[in-house]
């Protein structure tokens, strides 16, 4: 039996020193795919309960429209209101009608804005997931192999060996430490992909209200009706532009609960009944001013999703520092346990007699909790102390390249927001 075991031993020294760095390379891939699952099943939910919502606005829609074309396309009405003297109270009327078609028109094309948004995420999102599912099954396998191999010599509660015992759950415990930290890491660094996503989005929300604040300077000197439709065209894309913001940040919040509300985005809008039938220098005059409010709206808007920004960056990297020493701490575990183990090896290998026990077998106490690793530090009250603890996502992006991804993004975002 000793020499059998000495054989089984020698084979597969090599073999067991690959299954361990297979295990320790993917070891952030559980709490990333937990994460990952937590993230798209938010997102669908959402994507639901907004086609509910659409569903119900077509159907009001339809109603304002039918309201306000009836009585826009009254030409008789519309003259005759001009000659009794009630022009004012036409155009009232019909100002009314117009606006409740336009806000209900607006809501539906919100709506749907926000569920293309949530579309692209939920794709992306599960094209993730099955990436991170592949390398789970490795990961799984990997462990599985390793514990098959550790079987053959240590299989169950060793009785002669009880520093085996208590190293084993010092080791799970250092796993579990290193999977809650993992599990904030991964939060964090989503919310801060979409918030990068979300300042993208109000860049060119931005870039849409200048144009139309062009359109509008040259609509207040005569530009004529195809001024008025591109001024409505760039407003239009500006407010699809903050659709997708507002949808970006609320997923943020609910990925991360420390990051806070961008702040209400609101957008000029033309008016039928102001642009074309009682068009004149004071309405345009007036509108302009409107879009002027819009622009410094967006921007301080902007703002503040760059200061959510840089605060989630600065939480990601305090965490990531603690990464490192959870990863540190998680590694020499192992090595502990594997250290131990090959000790029973080459013990038996080199003479056939067990090594000498620290504890007698007979008398072995349960075995009790690990030192501590780290200091236990929860950033659920806010952001990291800052200092050398904040490393940049480079310090441990080989600890989890999941996060990584998230955290660098498309580019580096600024951290002053543009003009």
């Amino acid at each position: 039996m000793m020499s059998a075991t000495t054989d089984v031993v020698l084979e597969n020294t090599a073999y067991n020193a690959q299954l361990l760095a297979a295990i320790a390379e993917l070891d952030y891939v559980p709490p990333a795919l937990e994460q990952q699952e937590s993230y798209l099943a938010g997102l669908e939910k959402e994507w639901a309960q907004l086609t509910d919502e659409i569903t119900f606005l077509e159907e009001q829609t339809k109603k304002e429209k039918k309201e306000h074309e009836a009585l826009r396309d009254s030409t008789t009405r519309r003259f005759a209101a001009k000659i009794t003297g009630k022009k004012e109270k036409f155009e009232a009327k019909a100002s009314k009608e117009e606006k409740e078609y336009i806000e209900a028109l607006e809501k539906e094309m919100q709506h749907k804005r926000q569920q293309e948004t949530l579309e692209t995420l939920i794709a992306e999102a599960k094209a993730l997931r099955l990436d991170l599912q592949r390398k789970l099954e490795r990961y799984n396998k990997t462990k599985q192999d390793l514990a098959a191999l550790y079987s053959k010599v240590f299989d169950g509660p060793t009785q002669a060996y009880p520093e085996d015992d208590q190293l084993e759950y010092k080791l799970q415990q250092a796993q579990n430490r290193y999977n809650e930290i993992q599990g904030s890491l991964n939060r964090e660094s989503q919310a801060l992909h979409l918030l990068d996503s979300a300042d993208s989005a109000l860049e060119m929300c931005c870039s849409q209200l200048q144009e139309a604040l062009g359109y509008s300077q040259m609509d207040m000197y005569g530009g004529g009706q195809v001024t008025d439709m591109m001024e409505r065209s760039a407003l239009t894309a500006a407010e699809g532009h903050a659709s997708q913001a507002k949808i970006f940040v609320q997923q943020a919040m609910m990925t991360s609960p420390q990051v806070q509300p961008m702040g209400q985005i609101t957008i000029a809008h033309g008016s039928f009944i102001g642009d074309v039938i009682f068009d004149n220098i004071f309405t345009d005059m007036a509108f302009h001013e409107k879009i002027k409010a819009s622009v410094s709206n967006v921007e301080d808007v902007k703002s503040n999703v760059i200061a959510q920004y840089n605060l989630t960056k600065l939480r990601a990297r305090g965490i990531g520092a603690e990464l490192k020493v959870a990863a540190d701490a998680l590694t020499h575990a192992r090595s502990e346990l594997n250290a131990f183990r090959r000790s029973v090896f080459d013990s038996l290998s080199g003479n056939g007699n067990v090594p000498p026990l620290s504890h007698n077998a007979d008398s072995a106490s349960p075995p009790g909790p690990p030192p501590q690793y780290h200091e236990e530090t929860s950033y659920a009250l806010g952001p990291p102390p800052p200092g050398p603890r904040a490393a940049s996502p480079s310090a441990w992006s080989n600890h989890n390249p999941y996060a990584t991804t998230l955290a660098t993004g498309r580019k580096t975002r600024a951290t002053t927001a543009s003009k």
